[in-house]
This record gives C-alpha cells, structure tokens and sequence, in this order.
C-alpha cells in the first residue's frame, strides 16, 4: 500500500488480488477539508483508457465500485467486439448523498476528487455521469482535471453531445426491439415490469409505453404501483415529478386508474401473469444484487434485460435463468449505449444514433445464435467473446511494447 500525502488531500494506492484482467490499479481518495472519501478503480486498458462513470451515494464502497469496474471492462469489450471502441473498464465512487448536499459542497467534494486523481485522467481513466451524478458535475470534473476529454456526457457547452442523454435508454430500447423480433415475439403480447424510474427506467418506460408496450408495473426506493390493464407512464412520470416517488400515482390519479394498488419491490419479481399467452418483460433499472439463485427459481418472467449493473447476486443465478428458459440479457450487453455514445462524443461522430444501433444489433448478432446453437446462458457467449477480445487487445500492446 502506497500513500502519497500533500497539504490536504491523502491519495492511497492499494495493493490488491487480481486476475488476468485486472484490476491495474485500486485507489483512495481522502480530503477531509470537504468530507471527501472516494474511490478510484482501473481494472483493464489493455484497449485503452479505463471507461466508467463516477457514482456518488452514501453507501458507495471500494468493493462495489471495483465490482462495477470489472463489469464495464466487460461492457466496454463487448462494445469493442466489433466496432473496436478503444476503452478499458473503470470506475469511481464518492462517498456521499447528493441529496443532502447543497450544491457547492457537491461541486467542491467533485473537484477535490478530480484534482486528486488528475494524473490518471484521461489517459488512463475517462469519467462520465453516474447515480447521482450529472452533466453538470461532469463539467465540474473536467475543469478540475484541465481537460475536457477527461469525461464523458458533459454540456453541450462543453463538448458534450445532446444524444449522448438517455443513450443507455435507447441502447436497452433497440436492444429489447431486437431481442423480441429476434425470437418471434409479438410485442402486444408483452407487459413490462420495472424495478427502478430513475435516469434509465424513467425514459425507457416512456418509450416502451409510446411503442404500445403494456408497463404494468413501475417501482422506486419507496415501493411500487401496479395494475394489470396497464399503468399510465406519463401520469407516472408526474406523480414521480411532484411527489419524489411513483407511488404517489395512487393519490393524484386514484379516480382515473381505479384498477392501480401499491405493492412492494419484492413483489415486483412475482406478479402472476393474466394469461399463458402473456410474455412478461422484467427489467432491473436500479440496484444491483436484487436476485439470486432461490429468487430465479420462482420470478415470473419470460425476458429479462437488465437496465442496472449486477443485478444478480452470483453469476449461478444466470444458470437457473437459462434452465427455466428465460430469455436474460445482461448488464454488459444490454445497457452499453451510455458507452458507445461516449465513443462518439469524444470523437464528434455525425451520426451516432446510426453507431447505437449497429453496436446493439451486431452484438446479439455474435451472441443470441451462439448461445441458443450451443443451449447456454447469452451471458456465457457474451463473457466468452469480451475475454477473448481483452486478451487479443494485451497481446497487441505487450508485442508493441517488445515483450
């Protein structure tokens, strides 16, 4: 463990277990000036720099961002496969609640963590929006760090590219499209349910809703809604507007959606479907570890795609999945739009929507055949062509760099 100390700011590289991918570097930040502890994780850039937004959350912890750096180094591999985006696997976490800090303590807290970690950026770490993280405070980093291509889905006003807001949305919407038509699926014949109405969950629920895709069910910290006939998700989106939470839908539309009653999230997972001929849609948009082997066995879906990173508690869970033939699409496939965009605001692509797309359709193209020729998770495919591709991406530099 190495601890390197100025003034104010304590920057603590630790020594830790890796593998073959990672990760390179595990670092703690700490300015007690601001109240700052946060985390910097660089787990692979074999490809190229580290990839990952910066999260911020009273519970953040260094295991779960070097967790989450693992899976965007999956995540952006995969994004790779095909279309060679040259990012690695990152991620970083500050130690606090963005809602109950008054806007220049966050502003501060984001630049003492940017400053701090400055050397890393953006050669080997690019940051972008997280949980509780926004444009604006991409802004804040970048002007801290001195460099604008130190992150990711900054303002317009600096660089940051208007399609890059509710890509990872959009990536899961073409990706859902895919998928159903992929397996003859019909979408009238599908209802949705969503763990989460936040910044993913809320855009897509809308855009399934305009698709004509029945959302029955929405939920957020403080529980859920529910009607089987189907929820209005404009009148959500309000009541989640005025009240903070969907669950305010109950009291401010009780008159026009008589049918809608409260539930708990853990019911979410075990709504009995109103017909066998019903498919039902689950989609993950908030936490991780909401599932694990026990709760797979007895979840009522025929779909999921997971909107959150690490929803399941062990990667078994993704076995029992498959046994059950539930179709899974999982974190590092399903919601890499917010990555791929990310490509094209550093990049100042012209067409970046054409981009989301063909990354969506050429990955399940590599993995949905494979996996169903082979009878294994997509998950296993998908796992399986990221390592390769990481390993592939190693040997290219050690070969450059003569050994």
């Amino acid at each position: 463990m190495a601890s390197k100390k100025t003034e104010k700011t304590e920057l603590i590289e630790l020594c830790v277990p890796c593998d073959n991918f990672g990760p390179e570097k595990v670092i703690i930040v700490k300015e007690p000036s601001v109240g700052l502890t946060g985390f910097l994780v660089i787990d692979n850039t074999a490809p190229g720099p580290g990839k990952g937004g910066l999260r911020m959350a009273p519970d953040v912890t260094l295991d779960e961002v070097c967790r989450l750096a693992r899976i965007m180094t999956w995540k952006c591999a995969i994004a790779g496969v095909r279309e060679g985006l040259p990012f690695g696997g990152a991620k970083s976490g500050i130690v606090a609640d963005p809602k109950a800090l008054k806007p220049e303590s966050k502003r501060l807290m984001i630049c003492a963590f940017a400053e701090a970690i400055r050397p890393f950026c953006p050669q080997y770490y690019i940051s972008a929006p997280d949980m509780g993280t926004y444009s604006s405070d991409m802004d804040t980093f970048v002007k801290a760090i001195g460099d604008r291509n130190a992150a990711t889905g900054k303002s317009i006003a600096l660089g940051g590219l208007q399609e890059r807001q509710g890509a990872t949305a959009r990536g899961l919407w073409y990706t859902i499209r895919y998928t159903l038509d992929y397996y003859d699926i019909d979408p009238a014949q599908c209802t949705v349910v969503m763990m989460g109405f936040g910044k993913v969950g809320k855009p897509l629920a809308r855009t399934l809703y305009e698709r004509g895709i029945k959302v029955i069910a929405i939920s957020d910290s403080r529980g859920g809604i529910y009607d089987q006939d189907g929820l209005d998700v404009y009148d959500v989106m309000k009541a989640k507007e005025n009240g903070g939470s969907v669950v305010n839908y109950l009291d401010m539309f009780k008159e026009s959606h008589l049918n809608a009653k409260r539930i708990t999230n853990k019911e979410m997972l075990f709504l009995k479907k109103k017909s066998k001929d019903e498919k039902r849609i689950f989609i993950p948009a908030a936490i991780g570890g909401i599932y694990d082997e026990a709760t797979a066995k007895e979840m009522v879906a025929d779909l999921i795609f997971e909107a959150a990173n690490d929803p399941a508690k062990s990667p078994e869970t993704y076995a029992v999945f498959h046994k059950r033939k539930i179709i899974n699409i999982n974190d590092f496939v399903a919601n890499k739009g917010g990555v791929v965009m990310s490509y094209a605001e550093l990049n100042k692509l012209l067409q970046p929507e054409t981009l989301l797309i063909d990354s969506v359709e050429r990955v399940l193209d590599r993995i949905l055949p494979v996996a169903e020729d082979r009878n294994v998770p997509p998950r296993t495919v998908a796992l399986e062509l990221a390592k390769n591709h990481l390993l592939e991406k190693k040997r290219e530099r050690e070969r450059l760099r003569g050994y």
